[in-house]
């Protein structure tokens, strides 16, 4: 029984943050299949205003959620933020037009951006140095876990139940998940804020590499089961392609710490970059279901092992002001789901979506420069 109770005591942390940062990326993934099956048909520029209005408002708040879950308890951080989605996941089921959803999501962003910075403060109070890549990757199964069950769930949900039950049920799991979280600690930084990690090299170099990379990230997530729609696949099959992109995830996000204690943390992270590029492009030259099936498992294994690479690297040259140095630099990322989709929804509309991925492709290749002369001390 005491072995039982180390093992839950050991995997509890990991598991209530990691479902906490899966909720808050699941609350952004719905629009992308749910607005297909909305009575009021939000067309292509409409559904990058609603994701560009939830990453306004989530970019907003990156900066002082930083700081501060340097300084409170993440738990209870984490329970207040996982309550508020909550409450915004339910009144978004109950829009009926497209300007309700604009506020809905615009507060779904408020809420929702607090978790990542205190979710990681979390890892790096329960982990040690020795630990915390292997448990980071555990962590991070959070994002191919949303993509996947968005993909294979919300369709049947929308078909069966109808598409507000999706925003309902996701509702009642971030109150769930609220009352889980609230007992989870972290350290506490009682020194004045140290707003130099702004002017921080490093820090500046993993913002703007990450800005282009999740620049093609969210691009892809908004526009991707509209592309498989668009060449004539069927609903169901279109939602287990938008899975797919994850399903192997789920096994490279595990690994990636096993690969971090193994290889140097910045070639895998470059070597992981150049390949998710080539494998972008591909989509653009086959409409065929089984291929594409075998290019989305691809980019989705070296996708989600590049995403805990990320977290890494921040923990690294974070230090002690871990969610600060976390809040500025997704203030970088997070804004990409701004600037990626409306730059993508002009860029379809006049060219279509063949290129669309070969302009993925170049957004993620011009990344690579930033990270590769990023500085990483060991110590």
């Amino acid at each position: 029984m005491r072995v039982v109770y180390n093992i839950n005591k050991k995997f509890y942390p990991v598991i209530v943050a990691g479902a906490s940062f899966f909720l808050s990326y699941y609350s952004r993934l719905t629009w992308s299949i749910l607005s297909s099956y909305m009575p009021f048909h939000p067309n292509v520029t409409q559904d990058s205003h609603v994701f560009a209005l939830y990453f306004l408002s989530y970019i907003i708040i990156q900066i002082p959620a930083g700081f501060l879950s340097d300084r409170y308890q993440g738990g209870k951080v984490i329970a207040l933020s996982l309550i508020v989605l909550a409450v915004t996941s339910f009144f978004s089921g109950l829009a009926v037009n497209i300007e309700q959803e604009y506020i809905a999501s615009f507060f779904m962003g408020l809420s929702a951006g607090w978790i990542y910075p205190a979710s990681l403060n979390v890892i790096k109070y329960y982990y040690s140095k020795e630990e915390r890549p292997v448990f980071l990757g555990y962590y991070s199964i959070a994002w191919p876990l949303a993509i996947v069950v968005s993909g294979l769930l919300l369709p049947s949900i929308a078909l069966h139940v109808g598409w507000k039950w999706g925003y309902y049920s996701s509702a009642l799991l971030c109150l769930i998940f609220a009352v889980l979280a609230y007992p989870l600690k972290t350290y506490k930084n009682f020194s004045k804020i140290n707003f130099l990690v702004v002017k921080d090299k490093n820090v500046i170099l993993l913002s703007l590499g990450g800005f282009l990379f999740f620049s093609s990230y969210w691009s892809i997530m908004l526009y991707a089961y509209k592309y498989f729609i668009e060449i004539g696949i069927q609903s169901i099959e279109a939602g287990f392609l938008f899975s797919a992109m994850a399903i192997i995830g789920l096994f490279s996000s595990a690994i990636s710490g096993f690969i971090v204690n193994k290889f140097e943390l910045k070639s895998c992270m470059i070597s992981a970059i150049f390949a998710y590029a080539l494998l972008t492009a591909l989509p653009a030259f086959t409409h065929s279901y089984l291929i594409l099936i075998l290019i989305v498992m691809a980019m989705g294994f070296v996708r989600f092992i590049i995403v805990p690479l990320n977290a890494s690297i921040l923990i690294l040259i974070g230090k002690e002001n871990v969610g600060s140095v976390t809040g500025i630099s997704n203030l970088f990322w997070q804004s990409s789901g701004i600037f990626g989709p409306l730059i993508s929804s002009v860029f379809i509309t006049n060219f279509g979506f063949h290129y669309f991925w070969l302009m993925m492709s170049a957004i993620i290749l011009i990344s690579i420069p930033f990270y590769l002369f990023i500085q990483m001390s060991h110590s």
